[in-house]
């Protein structure tokens, strides 16, 4: 019997388990009468398909001050900002949460370059812009807010000329 390459596949997505959801990665966005509003940043091997699969919340339903409840709506971005996703509780308990029918949608790929130059390269790394050395991938820099100011941390990284 040969296995074809649907069921290499199909074994593959068996033996991975989903990444759990850091609840320091979600911020309330908005706390109202009947609901409130989180956004999500999951983590970099998060799958939107994972978004299925309720024990990803148990570390958020496990005695978090954002534990979700019913009704409560999420706004989820992927890691590398590639996709978000809209989903509203169904259900909640202190183990898991199911969403009811995440809206993915797919976002446009960047159409500037990050900077880069022989040694350094600007990169996103789920919290802001950051130096890495392209040698080892090392974090050179603490994260900030945009490409730019990490472009200009880049540029502090090298020794300044004496005049």
């Amino acid at each position: 019997m040969t296995k074809t390459a649907l069921d290499v596949a199909d074994l593959k997505t068996a033996a991975r388990t989903a990444p759990e959801i850091d609840p320091a990665r979600v911020t309330l966005h908005h706390s109202g009468q009947c609901w409130r509003e989180y956004m999500v940043r999951v983590p970099a091997d998060f799958v939107a398909d994972d978004l299925k699969e309720p024990g990803v919340w148990r570390k958020l339903q496990n005695g978090s001050r954002n534990s979700l409840r019913k009704f409560d709506r999420l706004f989820i971005v992927a890691f590398n900002e590639e996709w978000v996703a809209e989903a509203i509780v169904a259900s909640a308990d202190m183990k898991s949460a199911v969403l009811a029918k995440p809206r993915v949608t797919s976002m446009p790929t960047r159409f500037d370059k990050l900077f880069e130059d022989e040694k350094y390269r600007v990169a996103w790394n789920g919290f802001g812009y950051v130096v890495e050395r392209k040698s080892d991938g090392h974090p050179m820099t603490q994260p900030t807010a945009n490409a730019e100011l990490a472009t200009r941390l880049l540029a502090q990284l090298y020794p300044a000329r004496v005049a």
